[in-house]
């Protein structure tokens, strides 16, 4: 997976960068389809915006786009938190994908009443 982290005005940290990349190339295990993820940093000016550390995530593969984003007083967590939400969106893509290519049961269940012996 290709992960590229873009940011504003700031530049990212080794650590963070490191975490990012560790962190959303082990998302491919839910859903290999995915070629490339985007990285984007910013931060919020307002001073009133506890969570001024914002960090979005776009993968894109396969002619499908998943975003996520988060805000966090700290960029560590930021990423923790978009990773969360990206699982639970890759989970449930993966669900959809799986549950079309499988044929449905349909009627497999007899309603029919049960025969009773008699002596």
């Amino acid at each position: 997976m290709n992960v590229v982290i873009a940011n504003g005005r700031r530049i990212v940290p080794d650590e963070v960068r490191m975490l990012v990349e560790e962190k959303v190339g082990r998302l491919l295990r839910h859903c290999p389809g995915l070629d490339r993820a985007e990285v984007h940093f910013s931060e919020e000016h307002n001073p009133r915006i506890a969570d001024c550390e914002c960090c979005e995530v776009i993968m894109t593969g396969h002619g499908r786009t998943i975003r996520a984003h988060a805000a966090a007083p700290d960029p560590l967590v930021a990423v923790d938190l978009v990773v969360e939400k990206l699982e639970h969106q890759l989970e449930k893509t993966k669900g959809r994908i799986v549950g079309r290519s499988h044929a449905q049961r349909r009627g497999s269940v007899r309603t029919a009443r049960p025969r009773v012996r008699t002596v």
